[in-house]
């Protein structure tokens, strides 16, 4: 199997596919795999080698460690893969919690990125209740003994859908990610050592201003998860940036955009 190896024995699977000179790395969404781009890479990007990416705790990927992931966890990681692989230059596209990764590769390698494409991107503004599950050590352990307590984790959701403290469509979302131990289990590991992998505004606009990388940032109009509203709030602080919507809930944005991210990409 391809994988982008670490020196501390970590490992992120990826699928190679295409012969063309412009090199796309892909990153997909929580409780997805390497495959969830399929319908973008079609011969029209003929000119394009894609690299697809396993994010780790998802599919074929590896954590060793049992400390969070750090930014310089990947940059020493992807480091040696773009030496492994002669890639000189590079555009991303990630879609979700996936950004995360396309993030930290920007600040890691702002000189080698051509294009950066952000699908209902996370990790550029922390979000109350995921600061909330991931950051005090004491809330992690709460969180943890949610995950791990069935009964306890099905009592809250009744009480928040009993309350209306979260948005139906978005507690009806949860249930469908929560409802076996091992997708809770991965929600836990994936949010928790995640929490180091974000970026800002201010961060993201100084390096558009010294590089000459593109950034597109798309949002689904129906998305309770990643609203439009909070993406264009991050346009707001990029100037640079494009910004683009469509008609759309959190895991229907990738098929419905293809077309901007082929023309995105295809004119590179």
């Amino acid at each position: 199997m391809p994988t982008a190896h670490h020196h501390a024995g970590h490992s992120l699977f990826y699928r190679k596919t295409g012969t063309g000179n412009k090199i796309v790395l892909w990153f997909h969404g929580f409780g997805q795999q390497h495959l969830a781009f399929d319908k973008v890479q079609t011969p029209e990007l003929s000119d394009c080698t894609h690299y697809s990416f396993d994010l780790f705790f998802h599919g074929n990927s590896h954590w060793a460690g049992s400390s969070s992931i750090e930014k310089k966890d990947l940059q020493e990681l992807f480091q040696r893969f773009l030496e492994e692989n002669k890639i000189d230059s590079f555009s991303v596209v990630a879609f979700s919690i996936g950004c995360r990764f396309g993030l930290s590769l920007a600040e890691s390698f702002p000189d080698k990125l051509q294009k950066l494409v952000l699908l209902a991107p996370d990790g550029i503004q922390t979000r109350f209740w995921y600061w909330l599950a991931t950051y005090p050590a004491l809330s992690r352990k709460i969180f943890r003994y949610i995950i791990t307590q069935p009964r306890f984790w099905h009592r809250l959701l009744s009480f928040l859908e009993l309350t209306r403290l979260i948005d139906r469509k978005l507690l009806r979302f949860a249930q469908r990610q929560m409802d076996s131990q091992p997708k809770r289990q991965q929600v836990y590991n994936t949010w928790v050592n995640f929490r180091h992998l974000k970026s800002n505004t201010a961060t993201l606009s100084g390096l558009m201003k010294d590089h000459p990388f593109s950034l597109t940032l798309i949002a689904g109009l129906n998305d309770r998860l990643v609203p439009a509203s909070l993406v264009a709030n991050l346009k707001g602080s990029l100037p640079l940036a494009q910004f683009h919507t469509f008609a759309a809930y959190h895991n229907d944005l990738i098929g419905i955009s293809s077309g901007l991210i082929r023309k995105i990409l295809y004119n590179q």
